[in-house]
């Protein structure tokens, strides 16, 4: 028993033992270094990728619309259950490192904005699913895919809706609100016309942008958090391009008040509600 006793360590040998570096970098590894933040953090990288390229290539829109789309992605993709973690096939891996390449390669060689450049997201968006599960499995990602290609179909749809009928609309809806106002307006086409000044709606000024971009919000929400019953994301998607009629036509009517009034700073107030003078938007008229 004497010789026991002997034999085992020091009380303070043992307690150092529990302090090692070597054993605190083991934990300090596990817990960050782990194969689900790593592909996390190759999912962030991906994004950060892509939304650089954008802004080097221009396209504004673009950019804003593939920033909403990654967002709302690494919100499904950071949501994952406890204790979940990438488990791919030899061929995922493969794959999914082949795809990632070949994004990065067409980033470096690519110089303008093109249809290609906004179907990069659902190239990343496969790449990663394939890095995480194998392609049985891929079902789950399929959101997130679907948020990754809002960026391309929102450029098909903003393409696609009518900005003069959108114009006389957003005037219409701009009158209603300054009646509400009980001041004397008058709308003649895309023309809203107070007594001493007057706005004209033309080109992208409709709200076409704000109306793609809601309802691409919209979509964002009812993909990455659904609501309990389906009516309700119907709901949501469809009052967003509403919404964004409604509040492009209050920007608007200010614009009309302002040209109209007598403020000696007015320019400066209409230059700071819409800095876009010149590229075929909102003008401010005479009467």
């Amino acid at each position: 028993m004497l010789l026991g006793w002997i034999r085992r360590p020091k009380l303070s040998q043992r307690l150092l033992s529990r302090f090692r570096p070597a054993r605190q970098w083991r934990r300090l590894k596990g817990l960050f270094i782990s194969r689900r933040n790593l592909w996390i953090l190759l999912a962030a990288l991906l994004a950060i990728h892509h939304l650089l390229t954008l802004l080097s290539q221009g396209g504004r829109e673009d950019v804003l619309n593939s920033l909403l789309a990654w967002g709302g992605a690494m919100v499904i993709l950071v949501d994952q259950p406890m204790g979940w973690r990438p488990r791919p096939t030899m061929f995922g891996m493969m794959a999914g490192a082949a795809l990632v390449v070949a994004l990065l390669w067409h980033s470096f060689l690519a110089s303008t904005l093109d249809v290609s450049s906004l179907l990069l997201p659902v190239v990343a968006g496969v790449a990663l699913a394939l890095l995480a599960v194998p392609v049985q499995k891929i079902a789950p990602f399929g959101p997130v895919l679907m948020i990754l290609a809002l960026p391309s179909l929102m450029g098909l749809l903003s393409s696609s809706i009518p900005t003069r009928e959108l114009s006389l609309f957003t005037g219409r809806i701009t009158q209603a609100l300054l009646l509400l106002g009980n001041l004397p307006v008058e709308v003649r086409g895309n023309v809203v016309s107070l007594p001493k000044g007057a706005v004209e709606i033309s080109g992208i000024c409709s709200g076409v942008d704000m109306v793609v971009q809601l309802i691409g919000v919209g979509l964002i929400f009812a993909l990455a958090f659904p609501m309990r019953h389906r009516w309700q994301n119907a709901v949501m998607v469809l009052t967003a391009p509403l919404l964004a009629i409604l509040a492009n036509a209050f920007r608007i009517a200010l614009l009309a008040c302002i040209n109209a009034s007598t403020l000696p700073n007015k320019t400066w107030w209409f230059d700071f509600l819409y800095p876009f003078r010149g590229r075929d938007r909102t003008r401010e008229l005479q009467p």
